[in-house]
């Protein structure tokens, strides 16, 4: 088939999926508006960029570039990821099979700041022929609030490389326990929160270190207030990482935290399962669909750094409950995650909306 995707090239979503229908042998077609840091590998480029830096004031001009090139490209299927922003495109093209994906916030958050955003995503869904959501929570927000249909609408993980992501037996010792994130410094991800945490945490038990990973616009400020409440001595602020080196820091930490203020269905949370760690993650969007309290992670309400640093402390002092919800938490991604049995589900829908399309 020829697939033309509509996506952000610089994330790692996009890129993961796109790179899977190049390696089974697809001509594989990406219209984005940044190019990624790097080429990937067996995809076709192209780049729609603008004068203009507002996003929204920027559409129309990208919208006109992206027309043209699905005509040139005359693909078999189309699909845009992330619904507020390429998914505007796919909606305007009048183009079938339509695929979209919603990941989170494009339909939980965007389109909740205005009513013309609202409008427009309900536009753009109802064009789409298949639409796939993160987790049954945004699955059933695009039903009930948006008035999809339902037969339209499919929960859809990005899934987990369970052969890359996977508990290593070689863990090297440490002689502190280990806290990890690895949610990017955006306000929705909300660090602050897992930085409040942190006094509390080691009044109890100062055997305890936080390794901080990520990149975004609140990194300088969250390493300022960290030295403000005294507590950076007790933070490692690790900057990004290469995607194949992160299993290597999911399985030298003995916690992984996730204190997020919206999620669909994070799948740096299904890593960090998939490699046998206990998760603590703030209950939300499609998070309880993974997390069990007690059996697969432990939940906390959003915000609450006490209730946070009570559970830290929890598994901190419990080796055994560290142990066997990691296992728990890894036999579910293995059976229900795997990025493979995931695509190759895709990968059959495709090839059925092309089918219907061709006889209608």
């Amino acid at each position: 088939m020829k697939l033309c995707f509509i996506a952000d090239a610089t994330t790692v979503h996009t890129k993961r999926w796109v790179e899977y229908f190049s390696s089974t042998g697809h001509e594989v077609h990406l219209i984005t508006y940044e190019p990624p840091e790097e080429p990937i590998s067996g995809v076709q480029l192209h780049v729609v960029g603008s004068m203009f830096k507002n996003l929204y004031l920027a559409f129309p001009f990208r919208h006109l570039k992206i027309m043209r090139l699905v005509k040139k490209i005359k693909p078999d299927i189309v699909h845009a990821h992330f619904i507020t922003k390429f998914g505007f495109h796919g909606g305007l093209l009048g183009f079938h099979p339509l695929v979209m994906s919603a990941w989170g916030s494009d339909v939980l958050v965007i389109p909740c700041n205005s009513k013309l955003l609202w409008h427009f995503t309900k536009f753009s869904l109802k064009k789409a022929d298949l639409i796939y959501a993160a987790s049954k929570d945004i699955r059933d927000k695009i039903i009930d609030h948006f008035g999809i249909y339902s037969k339209k609408v499919k929960v859809n993980t990005h899934g987990v490389d369970v052969g890359l992501f996977r508990p290593m037996p070689e863990k090297s010792a440490q002689s502190a326990i280990v806290v990890f994130s690895n949610r990017n410094f955006y306000p929705v991800y909300n660090i602050k929160t897992l930085i409040d945490a942190i006094p509390l945490t080691i009044s109890k038990n100062s055997n305890i270190k936080f390794w901080i990973m990520g990149k975004g616009p609140e990194e300088e400020e969250l390493k300022q207030y960290a030295i403000n409440i005294g507590v950076n001595q007790y933070i490692d602020f690790i900057d990004w990482i290469d995607f194949e080196d992160m299993p290597k820091y999911l399985n030298s930490c003995d916690i992984y935290i996730s204190t997020a203020t919206s999620d669909g269905t994070p799948v740096s949370m299904l890593e960090a399962m998939a490699c046998g760690r206990p998760c603590i993650i703030t209950d939300v969007g499609g998070v309880s669909e993974w997390i069990k309290d007690d059996v697969t992670g432990l939940l906390v309400k959003p915000e609450q750094p006490e209730e946070l640093a009570n559970k830290i402390i929890e598994l901190a002092d419990n080796s055994e409950k560290r142990t066997t919800l990691g296992n728990n938490a890894h036999n579910l991604v293995v059976k229900s995650a795997n990025k493979s049995a995931i695509m190759s589900d895709v990968e059959l829908d495709y090839i059925n909306l092309v089918n219907k399309h061709s006889k209608i």
